[in-house]
């Protein structure tokens, strides 16, 4: 295995990604084609002609190959409702896309709804917010209510025409029951949430999960009980499931199993036993990351068992490999191995797709986790290899917090094979996207890579990495 990944050589200017387009369209969770498609059908509307946009055109102004015409910016600002600047056709910020100012604390509020189906608060200044939300634990509700947060945007950003919106704005004033494609829409929004997670840092995602938590809460409250609201009440479980892993990646262990229990919460209501599942899976990272292996260990067993009776294959193949993982940081061969068969097997049998918190979970994760638990069991033969395909399984650009983990397991595999200068190499590479994506899970990775390297601290590619760590903290 080489140490570095190939890389085409460069020639021009290099291309800037259209970061924020991208955004724009995956918090409707929208596909390409599916944006390609909502153009043209928004231009017979509003212009009366076609338009003749397609999702390969989409593709290439997403990767900053093209720019899209004046008339296409044109349609793109009235469909996403949203400025040039927002949709990164003027100032972009290749960092995270996110864009937002936060009004003053004596600023007057008003409430509406904004994209992404978030509860905005309109600011106009010179006044004060009035009144305190109570936090009573009365039910899951009062949790939502207490822990959704809501996000804020200035006055006048959010115009009067915001079609999209204002049904969603008549239906919190005059339904008192959920519908069915309501509930759909809100369900779209949370899954292209959970997309950004993989590229956004978790303090820029963190406001816009939480505006979204605030609407379903919204929404829960003044519906009544019906099949609809179930569904509701799981895409709000999977919000306040992101809000908690996002919390947990800030640092805030508090905010994160206070979000968790809601989560749960949600899951009893909507009889969601994945969601369940999918909480204490989450949870175990806490666990793992204190040197709880064990309680880790506990609460994938009780994740997996919650799993197994529903239709969430691809769950069970997460769960089984995180299993893996903390059985081979106890020393437990045997059942590290058994267990990372039970994701091989389970994964080999999902169909594509499964609930929104496994869209991260491919081919190259499931490698990955298994050079995880081969370097933990001093199985270095059985990592590189594993490495190997998890390497050539992922794209070398793609900037994830999931790659950062893989390179940092790659730089254990040739730290474990003596070779210092790879594993410093994969180890830079994991801290660059590590730095892109304020990846908290990524930046202790790294520091245990660089505790194994101390035997060869005094080399001039560890004094690199330790000047890139610096750098960084």
């Amino acid at each position: 295995m080489r140490p570095n990944d190939p890389r085409p050589a460069t020639a021009g200017p290099a291309r800037t990604p259209n970061v924020r387009l991208r955004t724009s369209r995956e918090e409707r969770g929208w596909s390409q084609e599916r944006l390609a498609s909502e153009i043209r059908r928004f231009s017979v509307i509003h212009e009366g002609r076609e338009a003749g946009v397609t999702g390969n055109m989409i593709c290439k102004w997403e990767k900053g190959d093209k720019k899209p015409s004046l008339r296409y910016q044109r349609l793109l600002r009235a469909l996403f409702e949203r400025s040039s600047a927002e949709l990164g056709f003027v100032d972009d910020d290749p960092s995270t896309g996110l864009a937002g100012r936060l009004p003053a604390a004596t600023d007057k509020l008003s409430h509406g709804i904004g994209p992404a189906g978030t509860v905005l608060i309109q600011a106009e200044a010179g006044a004060e917010p009035s009144g305190d939300i109570p936090v009573e634990r009365r039910g899951f509700l009062r949790l939502f209510a207490a822990a959704g947060g809501v996000a804020v945007v200035p006055l006048g950003t959010a115009g009067p025409d915001n079609a999209p919106w204002e049904r969603l704005s008549a239906a919190l004033r005059r339904r008192t029951t959920v519908t069915p494609e309501l509930a759909d829409e809100l369900s779209r929004c949370t899954a292209g949430l959970y997309s950004l997670e993989e590229r956004v840092p978790a303090r820029a995602l963190f406001p816009r999960v939480t505006g979204h938590l605030g609407t379903l809460t919204q929404l829960l409250e003044s519906s009544g009980r019906s099949s609809a609201r179930r569904d509701l009440a799981a895409t709000a479980g999977e919000t306040a499931a992101l809000a908690g892993w996002l919390a947990f990646d800030m640092n805030d262990v508090p905010a994160a199993l206070a979000y968790y229990r809601v989560a749960i919460e949600a899951a009893r209501e909507a009889d969601d036993s994945a969601l369940w599942a999918c909480v204490l899976g989450y949870e175990s990272y806490h666990s793992a990351g204190v040197g709880r292996h064990d309680q880790a260990c506990a609460l994938l067993a009780e994740a997996q068992r919650r799993a197994a009776g529903a239709s969430t294959i691809m769950t069970r193949a997460w769960l089984a490999g995180r299993e893996a993982e903390e059985q081979a940081a106890r020393g437990e061969g045997r059942a590290a191995l058994a267990a990372l068969d039970r994701a091989q097997e389970a994964f080999d049998r999902a169909d594509d797709g499964d609930r929104v918190w496994t869209q991260f979970f491919d081919r190259g994760r499931l490698d990955g986790i298994k050079v995880t638990t081969y370097t933990r069991l001093r199985r270095p033969a059985a990592a590189h290899a594993a490495a190997t395909e998890a390497l050539r399984a992922t794209s070398p650009h793609s900037g994830t917090k999931k790659r950062s983990l893989l390179l940092g397991d790659v730089a254990e595999v040739h730290i474990q094979r003596r070779e210092i200068d790879a594993a410093t190499q994969y180890a830079a590479e994991s801290l660059a996207i590590v730095a892109a994506t304020d990846f908290s899970l990524g930046l202790t990775r790294i520091r245990r890579v660089r505790e194994h390297l101390r035997p060869w601290q005094n080399t001039q590619a560890v004094r690199d990495l330790d000047e890139q760590l610096r750098a960084l903290v």
